[in-house]
C-alpha cells in the first residue's frame, strides 16, 4: 500500500488554490469554470475534485488560508510589548494585498455573490465573525497594556475597523476615491487615531486617565 506524502498532498493544493485565484481575478468567479481552473493547474478534473468538490469549496479554502495568515499577524499585535509599533509592522505586511486592486476587486465580486449565493453567504459570515474574533482579542490586549483607549467597546471596534478597511477597498476599486497607496495610509491614520489611549491631563497619571476615560465611555 503506497504511502501518501501530506507535505505533498499540502503542496498540491496550494497550487490549486493559487491557480484558481489567478483565474478568478482573470475572468471573475462565474466566468471562470472548473475546466480553466484544472488547465491553469494542470491537473485533471478527477484530480482536481479529490481536493475540491466545487468552486464554493475553493473559495472557502482561499477564504479560510487568508483568514489564519491574518490571524496570526494579529497575534502577533496582541502579544507585541510596544502595540503600535506592531500595528505599524502589521501594515507594512498587510499593504501589498490591500493595495492590489485585482485582489480587492475579487473580494467585492464575493461579496456581491453572498447577497444571492447562500453558499457564499455562509462562508462571508464565517469568516466575518473570526476575523471580528481576531481583531477584538488584539484591541484587548491593547487595552490590557493600557495603550488603547479603555473607553472602546474592544467587539464594536473591531467591527468597526474591519468595515473601515473593507469600505476603503471597495471605494478604491468602484469608485476611484484613493489611489492604492492613498487608501492603505488614510486605513492606518484612522487605526492609529480611533485607538491610540489619550494622553493625561496636566498633572494626571496614566492610571486615572484610564479610570477617567473608562467613566465617560
Amino acid at each position: 500500500m503506497r504511502t501518501v506524502n501530506p507535505l505533498k498532498l499540502e503542496a498540491r493544493r496550494r497550487e490549486i488554490l493559487a491557480a484558481a485565484q489567478a483565474c478568478f481575478r482573470e475572468k471573475g468567479f462565474h466566468g471562470t469554470s472548473i475546466a480553466e481552473i484544472c488547465s491553469a493547474a494542470q491537473i485533471s478534473a478527477g484530480g482536481l475534485y479529490r481536493y475540491f468538490a466545487s468552486k464554493e469549496e475553493i473559495i472557502a479554502a482561499m477564504a479560510e488560508d487568508e483568514r489564519e495568515l491574518v490571524s496570526g499577524m494579529l497575534h502577533e499585535v496582541a502579544e507585541a510589548e510596544d502595540f503600535f509599533s506592531a500595528i505599524e509592522s502589521l501594515f507594512e505586511r498587510f499593504s501589498t494585498s490591500f493595495c492590489d486592486r485585482s485582489h480587492v476587486a475579487l473580494a467585492a465580486e464575493l461579496l456581491a455573490e453572498a447577497a444571492r449565493n447562500p453558499a457564499f453567504a455562509t462562508i462571508a459570515r464565517q469568516t466575518e465573525m473570526a476575523m471580528v474574533a481576531d481583531i477584538e482579542t488584539m484591541i484587548r490586549a491593547g487595552q490590557a497594556s493600557g495603550q488603547v483607549d479603555p473607553a472602546l467597546d474592544a467587539a464594536e471596534a473591531a467591527t468597526m475597523l474591519l468595515a473601515a478597511a473593507d469600505g476603503l477597498g471597495m471605494r478604491m476599486v468602484i469608485l476611484g476615491g484613493f489611489a492604492p497607496e492613498e487608501a492603505g495610509k488614510a486605513l492606518r491614520n484612522f487605526v492609529f487615531r480611533y485607538l491610540r489611549a489619550p494622553l493625561p491631563e496636566p498633572g494626571e497619571t496614566r492610571e486615572r486617565t484610564h479610570v477617567r476615560r473608562v467613566e465617560e465611555g
